[in-house]
């Protein structure tokens, strides 16, 4: 018997659609310049924009990359986005909380805007004025309108200075009070920060870690400062003394009406201490918004995650946990679209192709999300 091929009654129609649902619908290298050259056009149209008059602090697409190879002509082969395009604004006496996991850019965020590490891209307005392009020396007279909290007090002190040294130094180097009103001035700070007058003559290795970060506190403030990046200044001490050092910046900030940058992985330290807060995943903004608006009303996924993790004190309310699966990607080979979508829960296809657009879906409250932008 000769073997017949089977003959197939599909319609030509059929086959040419299943071809076409087969098709990619993106065009990922099409996709990606669109979404360049639109970011680039907004980018260029908010240079034009006056700064708000409300800010103390306005930053508007930051960007700090760092460049892990070059060719031997210099040019940069790999590139490593720490900061990529943030934009938000503090008022003056108000607490910023950044939150966010570990490596996503919140400390090196911070530094950027004290302009110690130099901003690759974007606009840092303080009182007013671009500070984005200032060259060291017309920094030097704005660091005692900006200073930080460093996160490890043991190394952020030098061990062979006594206590009474390490607060007089930037006394005497900004000229802050006549040299014989020094050492009053200094003891004078120290007692708002809870220090004893006898541990002038001390070196920090005297201290605990609580004292060290009273000292760090009391450094920040010699100079009467008006910004403050706190570097997740509790993250290294226990939780009792955690307390103490977060009232005492509370203290603080209402006797002199200072503006915080508190940076932490702590939400509930963020949640009491701050009035707005930003939700930061590789490098980028996610979600920005009024305190209790983000605690009531989270809308980003990744926000949701970081929630559903803080412990409940209350035994009888049960919280589902939202699991991440996988690790952060690297910030050096971000993945196409959404930098999140390898983690969502609710990923979609268009998140692994089209970038989200950080916008305000209420007042003061932006996401960039397109699980937002649909349910909108």
């Amino acid at each position: 018997m000769e073997n017949k091929e089977l003959e197939t009654n599909i319609p030509e129609s059929e086959i040419a659609a299943d071809a076409a649902v087969e098709t990619p619908a993106f065009d990922d290298a099409a996709q990606k310049e669109k979404e360049e050259q639109a970011r680039e056009a907004k980018i260029a149209a908010d240079k034009l924009l006056p700064p708000d008059p409300d800010a103390l602090l306005e930053v508007r697409h930051l960007k700090k990359h760092f460049i892990l190879k070059k060719t031997l002509m210099g040019k940069p082969l790999s590139t490593l986005k720490a900061v990529d395009d943030v934009s938000f604004t503090v008022k003056s006496g108000e607490t910023l909380g950044i939150v966010g996991e570990s490596g996503c850019g919140k400390t090196t965020m911070g530094r950027t805007i004290l302009k110690l590490h130099q901003p690759t891209d974007g606009q840092i307005f303080f009182e007013g004025k671009d500070i984005a392009g200032y060259s060291p020396k017309e920094m030097r007279a704005l660091r005692t309108k900006m200073q930080i909290v460093f996160q490890d007090p043991y190394s952020s002190l030098p061990p062979r200075s006594t206590v009474g040294g390490i607060l007089a130094e930037p006394v005497k180097v900004h000229n802050i009070v006549p040299k014989a009103e020094v050492k009053d001035y200094v003891l004078q700070i120290m007692e708002q920060c809870g220090l004893r007058d006898y541990y002038y003559e001390r070196y920090p290795h005297e201290f605990s870690g609580g004292q060290r970060q009273r000292i760090c506190i009391a450094r920040a403030l010699t100079v009467d400062p008006k910004l403050v990046v706190c570097d997740e200044p509790v993250s290294a001490l226990d939780v009792s003394i955690q307390a103490q050092i977060i009232n005492l910046l509370k203290k603080i900030q209402e006797e002199r009406n200072l503006t915080y940058l508190f940076i932490s992985h702590d939400l509930s330290v963020v949640k009491y201490i701050s009035d707005k807060i930003g939700v930061m995943y590789l490098g980028s903004m996610v979600e920005f918004g009024e305190k209790d608006e983000i605690f009531d009303n989270p809308m980003h996924p990744y926000t949701n995650a970081l929630f559903s993790a803080v412990p409940n004190p209350n035994p009888d309310e049960k919280v589902q946990r939202i699991i991440l699966k996988g690790d952060i990607p690297s910030p050096a080979n971000p993945p196409m679209g959404c930098k999140f979508h390898t983690r969502c829960p609710r990923a979609m296809e268009i998140c692994k192709h089209i970038a989200p657009e950080y916008k305000e879906y209420g007042k003061g409250h932006f996401v960039a999300c397109h699980a937002c932008e649909q349910e909108s």
